[in-house]
């Protein structure tokens, strides 16, 4: 095959993955026009608040960010609504299961997906090579304005193994969702420590992706190019 042919069929394979993306997220964005339109997001939005019944917060937690309703918003109210301690508590208990959900949708959804595109335009959903997994997972995991719903289901989307979709996503997102809890807290007593130390933990977190996508960017690109 010629260099033409091969970058032909690398971009078609990425462009194959990039499809499968667009399909699970369009189906989380007809999900919330479907909900948008019939008043149910707009009546469970309007439910978040520090007056939220628990039982009731926690449900919608659990429910809306699997179909694409920013994180961040429910663990500010948690940490104005139960604290600091109790609000890491409670995401230390949902994100796991937000973890598990996305993985198993995802997966289920890849095998008709890899078949169909075998079959009818014989296209396969490229891989990242085995040595790049954790680097490349801790990488998409870590950088920040990646909306949370679409770190859970690309990752195993794309074939990651469990270990980096389940057990490092929930490492890297707890991380990454303190600061929100911190702000809450910081909201609720005014305390400009707590404020503090939530805008430290950002720029710490932004400016390490940095340096680490400076880094190892360029080895991961190419590598996932080469598979």
């Amino acid at each position: 095959m010629t260099k033409r042919g091969i970058w032909v069929e690398k971009k078609g394979k990425w462009a194959i993955t990039a499809i499968g993306a667009v399909l699970v997220l369009g189906l989380a964005g007809w999900g919330i026009y479907w909900a948008i339109q019939n008043n149910y997001f707009e009546q469970a939005v309007s439910m978040i608040d520090e007056n939220t019944p628990p039982a009731l917060f926690i449900g919608l937690m659990v429910v809306l960010p699997l179909v694409g309703f920013p994180i961040s918003v429910f663990l500010i109210m948690a940490g104005i609504k139960f604290g600091a301690l109790y609000a890491i508590l409670l995401w230390i208990i949902v994100l796991p299961a937000h973890t598990l959900i996305s993985y198993h949708l995802a997966r289920a959804l890849r095998g008709p997906l890899e078949r169909l595109l075998t079959e009818k335009f014989g296209y396969s959903i490229p891989r990242v090579p085995e040595q790049r997994e954790a680097l490349f997972s801790f990488l998409f995991l870590a950088v920040p304005g990646i909306p949370y719903a679409a770190k859970n289901y690309l990752l195993p989307l794309a074939g990651i193994p469990f270990k980096y979709c389940v057990l490092m996503n929930t490492v890297v997102q707890l991380c990454l969702g303190l600061p929100f809890i911190i702000l809450g807290k910081s909201a609720t007593d005014m305390n400009l420590t707590w404020f503090l130390a939530a805008l430290g933990v950002f720029l710490v977190v932004f400016f390490g992706v940095r340096w680490l996508k400076k880094r190892y960017g360029d080895k991961i690109s190419g590598a996932a190019s080469a598979g």
